[in-house]
């Protein structure tokens, strides 16, 4: 029985933290070169990168935010 006071369940994967990533096929993984475009499902904010550290900060950006979204 579901109760008024009873708390909707989390989603499993919440969307602040959900993103896709398209990697091209001259990236070198092994070599930690990366090439692609990267969105944030969330947002829909979206950019290409050329290295692994600029996907990284993407993803740092938006976690950031999101957590200063949270504590607000």
């Amino acid at each position: 029985m579901i109760t008024d006071d009873a708390a909707p369940p989390r989603p499993s994967l919440p969307p602040e933290g959900i993103f896709v990533i398209h990697v091209r096929s001259d990236s070198d993984p092994a070599r930690r070169h990366l090439v692609g475009r990267v969105e944030h499902v969330k947002s829909g904010d979206s950019e290409q990168f050329a290295s692994l550290e600029a996907l990284l900060a993407f993803v740092d950006r938006h976690m950031r935010s999101a957590a200063e979204d949270r504590e607000g």
